[in-house]
């Protein structure tokens, strides 16, 4: 592995969402959400590391250490941040292609140039391939990149107007839901999280950072994500759902599951999330994900938190049931390993594991790619951020692939899963319309 000579120095503050237009045509990478210690954009790539199969995030844990170690940092301080690596992956072990040729199964990236958010302080930094180069180079690099960008003029964004949205069949999808509501109550399966796609297009390109930063103001600890190995070809969302987050010893992760609309006035929407909390169907649907992630954590840690019931979490046009979990890990368990530990959870693929991910293959009749799956941010530290990509669409100029999931339990109304996907899917739809609720 050829060695990377990093230069990271202390920047003015400045827009993670503004810094990615201005990167327009290159490689664009992106973490953000007030929930998080570190946000990060990036552009370029200056080294990825790709595997596949079922061992794919443990593996990348590994390769993670060996890159860290090849990187130099040649102004490094207690002041400054060192490297930060974005990654992500699939949904599934494999992936059929379908919309998703330019995606790996999972990566690590490390951008050729970032900005990064470390608290209320803002960095450069910029990684280069040494190739027996002088160091200095990489701090003349530097300074020419932020010379461009302080004197680059970023148009305003410009978001479709107009948009059309192709849903799927509904009848076609409903006979699905009825089909796994079946398996269920034949004891093939305890749960299955069945999802959607619909496709939109708008009458002119969309600038999806401005589509970010939009629901950054709307929703802003809601977890926004960019990742587009290919100018043009871009996997963005802002989910509500964490999947762990480490640092030091110390984890935080929650159960996340059972859904209602938001209320029109206060009253109302106390009185939804009071029905949320008393439903039968959602709290068997939170109980799932919950007994899992303990039975997962268990033998990773030295001590687990977990709350003794499920609050209400409000997002700007949704409710969801949610129970957080924290704890101390065992040594030598880096963010990878919980990550593989944990993925998938009940909330995005069902129980038992295993019947739950076949009964996805067979009944949803489209390649998920990186859909639902961890994406987030680790440092050499074993430290970082990981969350499950719900909430996400797959860009192409000015056409998008959205997904909205439920999930299915024995007493699941196809008509209410029907309308809670769409109720999903509005989210990003108002985003991309540059409208939020």
């Amino acid at each position: 592995m050829n060695r990377i000579v990093n230069y990271t120095i202390p920047y003015k503050p400045a827009s993670l969402t503004e810094f990615l237009r201005f990167g327009a045509g290159m490689e664009r990478f992106y973490f953000e959400s007030t929930q998080s210690p570190v946000a990060i954009a990036g552009l370029g790539i200056a080294a990825q590391i790709s595997t596949d199969g079922g061992n794919r995030f443990a593996e990348l844990g590994t390769s993670a250490l060996e890159l860290f170690q090849q990187i130099i940092c040649v102004n490094e301080a207690d002041s400054t941040p060192r490297p930060i690596l974005l990654s992500g992956g699939s949904f599934f072990d494999t992936m059929e292609r379908g919309g998703w040729d330019s995606f790996p199964s999972a990566a690590l990236i490390l951008p050729r140039y970032a900005l990064i958010r470390i608290g209320a302080d803002y960095f450069i930094s910029v990684n280069q391939l040494s190739g027996g180069a002088k160091r200095n180079s990489v701090r003349l690099e530097a300074e020419s990149f932020i010379a461009r960008l302080e004197s680059t003029a970023i148009p305003s964004p410009s978001m479709p107007d107009e948009l059309s949205v192709s849903e799927t069949s509904q009848a076609e999808w409903q006979s699905a839901i009825r089909r796994s509501v079946k398996m269920i109550q034949q004891g093939k399966i305890k749960k299955v999280v069945l999802a959607r796609p619909a496709q939109a297009t708008g009458n002119r390109a969309m600038d999806i950072p401005a589509m970010l930063e939009k629901i950054g103001e709307s929703c802003p600890a809601c977890f926004r994500f960019l990742f587009e190995f290919l100018p043009a070809v871009a996997f963005a969302g802002a989910t509500p759902e964490r999947l762990v987050s480490v640092a030091g010893a110390k984890f935080k992760t929650a159960a996340i599951a059972g859904s209602i609309r938001r209320g029109d006035f206060a009253a109302e929407d106390e009185m939804l999330g009071q029905q949320l909390l008393s439903s039968a169907k959602d709290q068997s649907e939170h109980t799932f994900v919950l007994d899992q992630i303990r039975e997962k954590m268990t033998p990773l840690t030295e001590s687990l938190t977990i709350e003794s019931a499920p609050k209400i979490l409000r997002l700007p046009n949704i409710q969801h049931l949610r129970t957080k979990i924290t704890g101390a890990l065992k040594p030598g368990h880096s963010i990878l390993n919980i990550v593989a530990a944990l993925h998938p959870t009940p909330a995005v693929g069902g129980t038992p594991t295993t019947a739950a991910l076949q009964v996805i293959r067979e009944l949803e009749g489209f390649e998920r790619g990186w859909y639902a799956a961890p994406v987030g941010w680790i440092n050499a530290d074993g430290d970082g951020d990981f969350v499950v990509a719900i909430r996400s669409g797959l860009f192409r100029e000015n056409s998008a692939t959205l997904y909205g999931g439920a999930g299915i339990v024995a007493n699941s109304d196809p008509q209410k899963e029907w309308d809670e996907t769409a109720l999903k899917m509005r989210f990003l739809l108002n985003a991309m319309q540059y409208e939020m609720a």
